[in-house]
């Protein structure tokens, strides 16, 4: 007896352990997912385990289902299916890592115990996420390097491998911003060593790893006073387009799109004189401003799209709802007129390479859904195997990539069943969200309320985009849309569960 009692004590303690090991990790999952995508699938791991080993112990007991098990469970199952028929097995299986994120969704739902917890955890994404924007409006004005604005053919600095509209990141493994740090620095060097340049070519994102080592050995460089003597004409080089933490605008721009719906969401059910209301609508500013800077089309119409989904639910007037398909043109109209002036081109503009490409991969992606319509070519198979397929936009462009469009994508890869699961889905959870939003306006809970609102609105943004982005495939998006997909499945548990009271 005393025995039974010790091993039912000691496992009360691991299962408190364990649960408190799920939320810590959750708390940092939050706080990596805006910065560092390694980070977050190491806590996400964590976390996943300190749950799984707390079900163990407690045979299951306080699983929460929810109406998204199923669908979620067929998509699993389709998927590993067209896996394991795939004539690129280790490909495809290597994709399966990245469908069985939608585990997220589990693991957060399962370990909110609280209305509480959930503002928590909300309010922590969103600062994290701000000081992803802070840090892209510091990038803007400090600099990420030096933009090479003119330098001789016949200069070392040709030679050696640099040219005009390069940006210079780094100088012997250091980060370098001014034209008089430049010149510092190699007053500071020894002219007997080689000086290496870590610079980036013309067009490509402003981040360490695209950069490329370019080294002049001693005697091709020597300090000087001032630029020209040098041959080099630098200046402190911009972002062109913001990227946050990550390595690419695109991803960050649809990190930024459903913060922003969130934040938005959050605004609407508040009142809008408070503190509250007006921390959230400087929130709100601040993400569309560093969505802005991002440059990308399909989540500035995202966004849109996202606000307008929430004002059309938010507010029942004929009137407003009357004139918000027109605000809505309005805005799209914006839209296009400011990418016209800052990128050259407009939302729709079919001299656009990047729109080019997709055209030429969408016609390819439908030729190889019909050649492989019931298991697909496997996932990553154009990735690893692209020689294997003739695709027209390889041969024109130098770009090795994906099919830009969700739905084209999981078809190609995992077959026509596959994407069927998938789109029931998507379906069953936005239905969902629907009667989530209902319900929190029903039990006048103005926090749930938002919070689903925005939600809801930025998984219609994300859901648009979707298709033509390959969102699904980036992991530092789908680690952001599934996370919110279990805090929905939580509130609704909470929320039916203060019904029942």
């Amino acid at each position: 007896m005393i025995e039974a009692e010790i091993v039912k004590t000691r496992a009360n303690t691991a299962e408190k352990a364990l649960q408190a090991t799920t939320t810590a990790f959750l708390f940092l999952y939050v706080i990596a997912q805006p910065a560092s995508i390694a980070a977050t699938h190491v806590v996400y791991a964590v976390a996943a385990a300190a749950w799984l080993a707390r079900l163990a112990i407690v045979r299951g007991r306080g699983l929460r289902s929810g109406p998204l098990d199923l669908p979620i469970l067929i998509y699993l199952l389709i998927c590993a299916v067209s896996t394991l028929m795939s004539p690129f097995p280790a490909s495809s299986w290597e994709g399966m890592r990245k469908v069985a994120l939608v585990c997220i969704v589990l693991v957060v739902a399962n370990n909110v115990p609280s209305l509480a917890r959930v503002k928590q955890l909300i309010a922590v994404l969103l600062l994290s996420g701000l000081a992803s924007v802070a840090w892209s409006l510091w990038l803007y004005g400090a600099g990420v390097g030096l933009h090479v604005v003119q330098l001789r053919p016949d200069s070392p600095w040709y030679r050696d491998g640099l040219r005009k509209d390069d940006v210079i990141l780094s100088v012997d493994g250091h980060r370098i911003a001014t034209p008089q740090k430049f010149l510092a620095d190699l007053q500071l060097k020894q002219a007997a060593e080689p000086l290496r340049l870590g610079a980036i070519p013309v067009n490509d994102i402003e981040v360490s790893r695209n950069e490329h080592m370019d080294t002049l050995p001693p005697g091709d460089w020597h300090s000087a006073s001032d630029m020209n003597q040098l041959g080099l004409t630098v200046e402190t080089a911009r972002p062109a387009r913001a990227f946050g933490f990550y390595a690419h605008y695109v991803t960050f721009s649809m990190v930024l799109a459903l913060m922003a719906s969130l934040t938005f969401g959050l605004w609407l059910s508040s009142d809008w004189r408070s503190l509250q209301g007006i921390a959230l609508a400087g929130a709100f500013l601040l993400f569309g401003i560093a969505l802005g800077m991002t440059l990308t089309r399909a989540a500035w119409l995202a966004l849109i799209l996202a606000c307008g989904v929430q004002i059309w639910l938010h507010v029942r007037r004929r009137s407003v709802r009357f004139m918000l398909p027109i605000l809505g043109i309005i805005a799209v109209v914006l839209a296009d007129v400011a990418m016209i002036h800052w990128r050259g081109m407009g939302l729709v503009d079919m001299s656009d390479p990047g729109t080019d490409y997709r055209i030429l991969m969408w016609k390819d992606g439908l030729r190889l859904i019909r050649a492989n319509p019931w298991f697909g070519i496997g996932m990553n198979a154009i990735r690893d195997y692209w020689w294997r397929f003739d695709l027209a936009a390889y041969r024109k462009y130098a770009l090795r990539s994906h099919f830009h469009s969700t739905p084209i994508q999981i078809a190609v890869e995992t077959g026509i069943p596959a994407l069927i699961s998938w789109v029931i889905f998507m379906a069953a959870y936005c239905w969902m969200l629907i009667r989530l939003v209902e319900r929190a306006r029903q039990q006048k809970d103005p926090f749930a309320y938002g919070l689903t609102l925005g939600i809801l609105g930025g998984t219609s943004g994300f859901l648009a985009s979707s298709l033509v982005h390959y969102d699904f495939g980036d992991s530092n998006i789908i680690f952001l849309f599934w996370f919110l997909a279990g805090i929905a499945l939580a509130v609704r548990y909470l929320l039916r569960q203060q019904e029942s009271l």
